[in-house]
């Protein structure tokens, strides 16, 4: 097996888990995104519940 083979080989392997990576990223971006959203809507909205409920 000579250098160029290996060569050839690794990056046919390395294409390959790009390829996978992105895909992977990309499905799950969406859901990710929903996720982090509805966490920080309910942090802030307790940070204002709790301002103005300390002022009453």
């Amino acid at each position: 097996m000579d250098m160029e083979s290996i060569s050839t080989a690794m990056s046919t392997a390395f294409g390959n888990v790009q390829t996978n990576v992105t895909s992977m990223i990309t499905t799950c971006a969406p859901y990710a995104l929903g996720i982090i959203g509805t966490v920080l809507a309910v942090t802030i909205g307790i940070k204002v519940f709790k301002k103005l409920t300390a002022q009453a």
